[in-house]
């Protein structure tokens, strides 16, 4: 089953999975239930993995002397993959790390240049009687851009959440309704819950090896790689970055 499966199709195979009528009129009590574990599968194997179908780039214009930038609509934290840095000739990247840490931050001021690393900047609101942190940050690079540039940030395509039955899925459909439906009969106590997980896992598992596709390894807010070390990660010494306040 490919992507681009409507709800209501994903809806009916997982009916069939789990030994359900067929008939729509017999389930209309559990209809809702059914879409939010559908929802849910489709969400939690997008959430897993990289899917090179799903790869997505943004590019943002880098202003001389601004070194804190909007995460773009597209593209949120923890989404992203890689960023890039490129003159606006755009004739050669660079790749920028993750992490700004106390220990690089110059007291005298920000440095400029070409940026090489990057890093999520949070802001609290103080004003009221308890500190409110804002949920979503900003891009952070350092060094400040000497110049005019580009930055270009590699991801993961937003999710398409599957609430009305027409909404498609991005991720391959008979993952989702295998998924799902392992979970329904292991829920139901049914001898069959261990057949049908492993037929979802060998499924994911062909599908990873003709795509490709690898395991989140998106940072987290400490810095390291959510899914273990980024193997293409440079070791690289900075002694003077910008000053972040």
């Amino acid at each position: 089953m490919p992507v681009g499966v409507q709800l209501s199709d994903l809806r009916r195979d997982l009916r069939a999975e789990t030994g359900t009528s067929l008939n729509p009129a017999q389930g209309v009590q559990a209809q809702q239930t059914l879409d939010v574990i559908i929802d849910r599968q489709q969400r939690e194997l997008w959430d897993a993995y990289n899917w090179p179908h799903l790869r997505f780039y943004v590019d943002v214009a880098l202003a001389q002397n601004q070194f804190v930038y909007d995460y773009p609509a597209a593209m949120p934290f923890d989404q992203i993959l890689h960023i890039y840095v490129a003159t606006n000739t755009a004739s050669s990247w660079q790749r920028l790390d993750y992490g700004i840490r106390a220990d690089m931050i110059r007291p005298s001021g920000p440095n400029k240049g070409t940026p090489t690393r990057w890093a999520n900047q949070v802001s609290v609101d103080t004003s009221g009687p308890v500190p409110l942190t804002n949920p979503v940050g900003k891009i952070a690079v350092t060094p400040t851009p000497s110049s005019a540039m580009l930055m270009r940030i590699e991801g993961q395509a937003p999710l398409r959440p599957l609430v009305a039955d027409t909404d498609k899925c991005i991720i391959d459909g008979k993952a989702i309704v295998l998924f799902a439906a392992a979970e329904l009969l292991a829920a139901q106590k049914s001898e069959a819950a261990p057949m049908k997980l492993q037929k979802a896992q060998n499924l994911l598992r062909r599908l990873l090896q003709d795509q490709g596709a690898d395991k989140r390894c998106n940072y987290n807010m400490g810095g390291s790689y959510r899914g273990g070390n980024d193997p293409d990660k440079r070791r690289r010494a900075v002694p003077y970055l910008d000053y972040i306040p």
